[in-house]
């Protein structure tokens, strides 16, 4: 797609950055529990594996969303069609 429809645009940049928000929540939920291991020398992944698990899909989902904001971004957004209103008489 080269080009689009300004509310197609902010449509499609205002869904991702909402699904963005909800995979950022995904990966902080495993916080805890990642400072923990990291504290007593324990391997998160093998300590909180359904944890680690869900960290790793969302972060790369969310850097899948991240290229593709940039991407739509970049899409040059189409003139809005004027319409003339031609008088009657």
């Amino acid at each position: 797609v080269n080009s689009m429809k300004q509310f197609e645009k902010d449509e499609l940049l205002r869904q991702l950055n909402e699904k963005q928000l909800q995979l950022a929540s995904v990966m902080s939920q495993s916080d805890a529990h990642a400072s923990k291991c990291i504290k007593l020398g324990l391997n998160f992944s093998e300590t909180y594996p359904s944890d680690y698990q869900a960290y790793v899909k969302a972060r790369d989902e969310y850097n899948v969303n991240e290229e593709e904001i940039a991407r739509i971004e970049a899409i040059e957004v189409e003139p809005e069609e004027r319409h003339e209103e031609v008088e009657k008489d």
